[in-house]
């Protein structure tokens, strides 16, 4: 599989108001590769996930995905093109059972037997979700709720799949088992960009790394290298290594 760039943030600056939260951030994402991005509260993670997703217009610098410039377009222009998001804290439809928060990943699909087969396929992979298919998703416990989440972005055959704190909140057996999840997911071909605030978790599979403190990118590379690297505790805690 090629490495090519498939998304590429360049010269992102953003703003909440008269207040900049991105200097010139470029972040890359080979093709078929998984690269996460790490910082404390604050530094900016999540508003390059919104700035990737369009829910934020960068003022200046561009997204781009496949080559294509996809900066300010619309949530459902950009899944369209093959970028899916998992949001964080899940962000299901709480009322809807599993079944239904599952099929809305497929909202904008017209394929109907292959959203069929889609489904049946991910049920495999998410065994646990086959049998809590007519359950509420707001009685599920957070781990499951993250696997709703996962399989309902990959409903929509994504190319790319933006994670925002995928283990956050989780037990210590869920994490383990979300980060082989994502692992798999990646391996079936499509590409993870995933904001982590715990390093070590993250760089253990993921391909590379930057690291945002303070809205700007200060350590990138290898994620083996980022997971020796005595700077990586300076960078992303903002505070001497001990």
């Amino acid at each position: 599989m090629s490495a090519s760039p498939l998304l590429d943030l360049v010269g992102i600056n953003s703003y909440y108001g008269p207040v900049q939260v991105h200097f010139d951030v470029s972040i890359s994402v080979p093709e078929g590769k998984i690269v996460c991005l790490l910082g404390g509260n604050a530094s900016g993670k999540s508003t390059a996930m919104k700035a990737i997703l369009g829910l934020l217009t960068p003022r200046s610098g561009r997204v781009t995905f496949m080559g294509e410039d996809i900066t300010g377009l619309p949530p459902p222009q950009i899944v369209r093109r093959g970028i899916a998001s998992v949001p964080e804290a899940r962000r299901l439809f709480p009322a809807m059972t599993v079944r239904e928060n599952l099929m809305m990943g497929a909202y904008l699909r017209r394929d109907t037997e292959s959203v069929a087969k889609d489904l049946t396929e991910l049920l495999d992979r998410f065994p646990r979700l086959g049998e809590r298919l007519t359950q509420r998703a707001g009685t599920l416990s957070g781990g499951e709720q993250q696997m709703v989440a996962m399989a309902r972005a990959l409903m929509s055959r994504p190319r790319l799949i933006c994670m925002d704190e995928p283990t956050m909140g989780l037990s210590p057996l869920f994490v383990d088992r979300v980060l082989e999840l994502i692992g798999d997911i990646n391996r079936s071909g499509v590409s993870v960009f995933m904001v982590e605030q715990n390093a070590s978790q993250a760089l253990s599979i993921a391909d590379s790394g930057y690291v945002l403190q303070t809205g700007r990118i200060v350590l990138s590379g290898a994620a083996s290298a980022l997971l020796s690297d005595p700077q990586i505790r300076h960078a992303y805690l903002g505070k001497t290594a001990a």
